[in-house]
């Protein structure tokens, strides 16, 4: 099965590794200090210490914990400044089942208890990968946790040649956080192909 690879903008985007092994760094301590180094650097804005030591602190824990939630996937950050919570964005390919429009719905809706309404799924076609769908979906955690509404974007294709279908998956307990980064997030699709199984 292909593994879609996305040609993503490196000024707002970083990937989480897959594995430390073969990389400049031992692990996530390492990982967050450099690259909260460079985001920095590469930024406009004049971080303190202090600064650059919260964004160090918060890679750490994005690559400790995020890659937890969705295990298989591929796991990249939005941040187009070095101040905001980093946007975890999981992508996938899984072997395609079934009918083409039924999965691609059942996979950008899903039929989840806590959603707080009806998914907003449209149309959403890119050069390599086709027509495909997108959602916007809404759902509240417990009131065990705080009763918090969390938006969630996501983006499903049949990929024929490869078998496959390509998954995206967005969520944030921040909407407004998420509804701001779309402009980013469908650019950011647009760059995903797989390889051509021949």
């Amino acid at each position: 099965m292909s593994w879609p690879h996305v040609d993503y903008d490196t000024d707002l985007w970083m990937q989480i590794p897959n594995s430390w092994a073969g990389t400049p760094w031992k692990g996530p301590k390492e990982w967050g200090r450099d690259l909260a180094g460079a985001w920095w650097d590469e930024s406009e804005l004049e971080g303190t210490r202090k600064d650059l030591k919260i964004l160090a602190a918060t890679l750490r824990s994005c690559a400790e914990r995020f890659p937890l939630s969705h295990p298989e996937f591929d796991v990249y950050l939005h941040l187009p400044d070095p101040r905001l919570m980093p946007l975890p964005v999981y992508v996938a390919s899984i072997e395609a089942d079934g009918d083409r429009d039924e999965s691609l719905r059942a996979l950008v809706t899903t039929d989840d208890p806590a959603l707080v309404e009806k998914p907003i799924v449209e149309d959403f076609t890119t050069g390599s990968l086709g027509a495909g769908l997108r959602s916007l979906r809404y759902t509240q955690l417990d009131q065990a946790d705080g009763g918090t509404i969390v938006a969630g974007v996501r983006y499903a294709w049949r990929h024929e040649a490869t078998g496959c279908d390509v998954l995206v998956i967005v969520s944030a307990p921040d909407p407004r956080r998420v509804l701001g980064a779309m402009d980013d997030l469908d650019d950011f699709v647009r760059r995903i192909s797989l390889p051509d199984p021949s």
